[in-house]
């Protein structure tokens, strides 16, 4: 007899013993001291920002936004494999004890981070708005929401058809964001209400469209993207094993391929640049952007703001050297007659454009306060950054074409 549970954290343990390794890397880098002071930064301009809040300031818009994200995301690690398929099959009945320690485990572990951040932004919030909720009242219906949401998210993947699978996810977005809000603008009593009645009618629609026991197919896929997330994290400090890459027809974007040039000398970055486009890549980069774009809107008349802005160049350059990775085993690059340099030089092309794009894109909130030197300053100082790391990128690059010279 299998004990499931018990399974559940075999695979959870052989999991992190292959991620353990790379950390030393990522603390070699230079990230996690970098992360310490801009930690120590944030402390002081934080004090300071409490302090002196400015009047008029949509301290409830601060707050939804803030703490949407970890309130309405809810996944679970499953550590699924392709062969269960097989041989968990005939324990089908029974993966409910699997799945509870994994919904357990998911559950406490992202509800640590969104209480964490409730508490750092609540003396923000206290002395903003007007009839602020109690501390406690706060974080226990925040809580009940990502509960509900993470039980959505389990109930949306055990769904049958994928149009149903969409328009729950929506519904969920939809209720977990209105009753945030209602948390927060609501008086006590009428949000308690609104909270209450909210969830039970949600969790009566879950139980109206069909569903699987178990969605092997889905939850191997999902716990593949999971597991590929992680690697390519770790693939901006150290080369990690990628696995099976996600494919995205996002024929929305298809027209920037099709303008570049037919030559051979640029069938690479034609290449590179549908792969930028149709991989998970571009929708991390996008959300990365656009959480640096709240901090920085929320710093930019400071010195704070300008340290954001050069922190987020700087892991937008790192998330973007996986481009470099890319197509390393893709047999016809080795048959078709591309220039030696072709890969090197349009790969770094590449990174280079979309990080001076990212750069420009989080100046503008800099820009909107009109002071010339912050702008002009951050600018300089940001294009330095895209330039320095392209430097560093082809400098490393050479370096370990030279080695393999040397070894061949």
């Amino acid at each position: 007899m299998i004990n499931l549970p018990e399974l559940r954290q075999k695979r959870r343990g052989e999991f992190w013993a292959q991620i353990l390794p790379y950390t030393q890397y990522i603390i070699q880098s230079g990230v996690a001291v970098l992360t310490f002071f801009l930690l120590i930064a944030f402390a002081a301009w934080y004090t300071t920002f409490v302090q002196n809040i400015p009047a008029g300031l949509p301290v409830y818009w601060i707050m939804l936004v803030l703490l949407t994200p970890l309130t309405v995301y809810g996944s679970v690690r499953t550590y699924m494999r392709p062969a269960d398929v097989v041989f968990m099959l005939p324990v089908e009945t029974q993966m409910k004890a699997y799945f509870a320690s994994a919904w357990r485990g998911g559950m406490i572990g992202k509800s640590f981070w969104l209480v964490l951040l409730a508490i750092v932004a609540w003396p923000f919030y206290v002395r903003a708005a007007i009839e602020p909720k109690p501390l406690l009242v706060l974080l226990l219906c925040i809580l009940l929401l990502k509960g509900v949401s993470n039980y959505g998210s389990w109930q949306e993947m055990r769904m049958e058809g994928q149009r149903a699978r969409v328009g729950y996810r929506v519904l969920r977005y939809i209720a977990i964001i209105g009753l945030l809000g209602a948390v927060l603008w609501l008086p006590l009593a009428m949000a308690i209400i609104t909270l209450v009645a909210g969830i039970v009618i949600y969790v009566i629609c879950l139980r109206l469209p069909g569903k699987v026991a178990v969605p092997w197919e889905r939850l191997i896929a999902a716990e593949k993207n999971h597991a590929a997330s992680v690697m390519r994290m770790l693939g901006w400090f150290v080369d990690v094993p990628t696995g099976e890459r996600k494919v995205n027809h996002r024929r929305w974007l298809s027209f920037i391929g099709k303008r570049l040039p037919w030559k051979q000398e640029q069938a690479f970055r034609f290449l590179l640049t549908r792969t930028f486009i149709r991989t998970e890549l571009l929708p991390t980069l996008s959300r990365f952007v656009v959480f640096g774009i709240i901090l920085i809107v929320l710093a930019r008349e400071s010195w704070f703001g300008i340290a954001v802005y050069l922190l987020f160049i700087i892991l937008a350059g790192m998330q973007l050297t996986m481009l470099r990775k890319q197509h390393t085993d893709t047999l016809w690059l080795s048959i078709y007659p591309l220039p030696p340099a072709a890969r090197r030089l349009e790969t770094i092309r590449l990174i280079t454009i979309v990080q001076l794009v990212v750069a420009i894109v989080l100046w503008i909130p800099i820009a909107i306060t009109g002071n010339i030197a912050w702008l002009v300053g951050a600018l300089i100082a940001g294009l330095l950054i895209v330039w320095i790391q392209r430097a560093s990128l082809n400098r490393k690059w050479l370096r370990e074409l030279q080695l393999e010279e040397e070894f061949e």
